[in-house]
This record gives C-alpha cells, sequence and structure tokens, in this order.
C-alpha cells in the first residue's frame, strides 16, 4: 500500500467532510455550495467562506519530505506512517473548518484547482465535487466582475481546465475512483432536480430530507450582471431570482474573433467536459497568424509583470 492511500481508517475526527473545488471563480461554488446546504446535514464552513486549503497543499508535502528525512529508514518502510502524517494534518484542517459544524458534514469550497492532484492524500474521508462551467461564461463574468485581463484568464482556464482532466484520467483507475464527481453548472442551472439527487445520491445524503422547493427558488447571490441595490456594483446581498435572469447567455454578444481566440487557447481542454466549440473553422492561415501573434504579445506581458513584482518585492 502507498502512502497516498493510507489513513482514510484511521484519522476520523468529525464526519466525512464535503469539498467542491472549482475550475475558476465565476463558475458557481456559492451556488453549488447554498444548494448543498439546504440539506439538513450539511453545513457551510466557518470562519472562512472559500479555504484554498488544497491549493497550498504543496507547502504541507515539503513539511513532510523534511520531516521524513529526519527519521530512520526502518520506521517506515513501507510509506504508510508517511501517509497517516499526511491524512492527520488533512484531518486537522478539516477541524478547522469543521468547528462551527455542530456534528454536520462540513461543505468547504474554494474556487481553484490548484494541488488538485494532492486532494485524497491529505482528505482521504472526504468526498469531492469538482465544479465545471462553460469557460466563455466564465470569462465574460470575471471580466464583468472582476475587470479580469482577457489574455491572462483565459490561460488560467485552460491550465486549470487541463488539472480538472488529468486528474479525472488518472481517476478513474484509483481508489478513489468513486469518492469524486464532476459537475457542470449548466445541468445545475437546467436540469436542478435531477441533477442534486444525483448529487446527494453520490454524498450519501438522503434526498427525502431535501428541501427541492427551496433550491428551486434560491436567491442570486454576486451575479456578474444583477445590480439592484442601487450602487451599480456587485454585491453578495440575496436577490430575489426572476424569469429574466439568465446565467447561461452570458457570452452571447462575443463576435467571431472573440470565439477563435477562445477556442485556441482553451477551447479544446473543455470539450471533455462537453463544451463544443463554436466557429471550430477559425484555423485558417489568418487566424493562425492572430493568434501566434496575440500569444506573443501575453507572454511579452506575462514577462514584464513578473519582471516588475520581483523589483517591487527587492525594494521592500
Amino acid at each position: 500500500m502507498t502512502d497516498d492511500n493510507v489513513g482514510s481508517d484511521r484519522v476520523r475526527s468529525q464526519a466525512q467532510p464535503i469539498f467542491i473545488l472549482g475550475i475558476l471563480p465565476r463558475c458557481g461554488t456559492n451556488f453549488l455550495s447554498e444548494l448543498l446546504c439546504l440539506h439538513p446535514d450539511c453545513a457551510p464552513s466557518a470562519p472562512v467562506p472559500e479555504d484554498f486549503l488544497v491549493a497550498h497543499t504543496d507547502l504541507l508535502d515539503r513539511y513532510i519530505d523534511k520531516v521524513h528525512k529526519r527519521w530512520n529508514p526502518s520506521w517506515d518502510t513501507e510509506g504508510t506512517v508517511r501517509g497517516l502524517l499526511a491524512a492527520s494534518l488533512g484531518s486537522g484542517l478539516t477541524s478547522f473548518l469543521a468547528d462551527q459544524a455542530e456534528a454536520k458534514r462540513v461543505v468547504a469550497k474554494t474556487p481553484r484547482v490548484e494541488n488538485l492532484g494532492r486532494f485524497f492524500r491529505f482528505f482521504p474521508d472526504a468526498r469531492l465535487l469538482i465544479l465545471v462551467r462553460d469557460g466563455r461564461a466564465v470569462l465574460e463574468s470575471g471580466i464583468k466582475s472582476f475587470g479580469w485581463h482577457r489574455d491572462s484568464a483565459l490561460h488560467r482556464l485552460a491550465g486549470a481546465a487541463r488539472t480538472i482532466h488529468e486528474f479525472d484520467v488518472a481517476g478513474r483507475d484509483s481508489p478513489w475512483r468513486d469518492r469524486y464527481r464532476i459537475v457542470r453548472y449548466e445541468d445545475l442551472w437546467t436540469n436542478l432536480q435531477d441533477e442534486m439527487r444525483e448529487i446527494l445520491k453520490f454524498l450519501e445524503l438522503d434526498s427525502d430530507r431535501y428541501d427541492f422547493s427551496a433550491a428551486k427558488n434560491l436567491p442570486i447571490r454576486g451575479s456578474s450582471t444583477v445590480r439592484q441595490d442601487g450602487s451599480g456594483d456587485m454585491h453578495w446581498k440575496p436577490v430575489k431570482k426572476t424569469a429574466e435572469f439568465d446565467p447561461m447567455s452570458r457570452f452571447h454578444h462575443w463576435r467571431r474573433a472573440q470565439h477563435a481566440r477562445f477556442n485556441w487557447v482553451a477551447g479544446k481542454h473543455l470539450e471533455p467536459f462537453g463544451y463544443e466549440m463554436a466557429h471550430r473553422n477559425s484555423s485558417k492561415l489568418f487566424w493562425i497568424l492572430w493568434n501566434v501573434l496575440l500569444d506573443l504579445k501575453w507572454q511579452i506581458v506575462r514577462t514584464l509583470g513578473s519582471i516588475y513584482l520581483k523589483l517591487k518585492g527587492e525594494r521592500r
């Protein structure tokens, strides 16, 4: 047995936690978390609403490496103690989130997937929901809500999609293949009841105790298009959902050039999740040269940005 699979039966200090990791901010992690917390056996994590614990587990691996090097090799010849240490650290992190959950299953969320491959090493008892969304909607919402730089966000999106796909491919033949589920935002939005029943079944939660009526009428929070507080700014106050609210149409105004750029950078990486590219025939010489030039521009901007941040850090 490898150290990645050790600790599941020995580290159980709280009810089985539920983690939601999203492909990027604006993919709907808040929506999915609120839906889950309508179940009486679930509670949101406290004291932080977005924990980013998984995103920095590489630092815990470095810690474990340093500790393990100080051990006599005869103490841990099979890596079992090392694996138990990782699971124990993860259990402590989960306890931090679950302190206010009152014995319910804590629902933790982070809208990023960095270090996704380390997840079950540190959280072997957890159930994991990976939320994806049409990258065009994510991109448009991020630009409108947070002023994202379009090309930088496109490359982050492509990298996150690759991370999820690689995790899924590796997971299909792994001991934890039944402990994670990829959820599409669009399936939640268009087929809420059936999708939630499948998710509740996966999480081993009783769907007969779930309030599907409340789920259907869940208010909108943090939308990039709903502005009803008078300020015109994005806010997280609950807003009643109306028939006009349509999160599926964020990018319907895109021109061919925007689709061509999206397809070039990120489109192919989202296809494994069922997202089809528009204007797939944008592979003519003009569009290829156009994208290559934009790639060069992005690399220059990224390099200059890195130099600026380094110089800024040295001056402090």
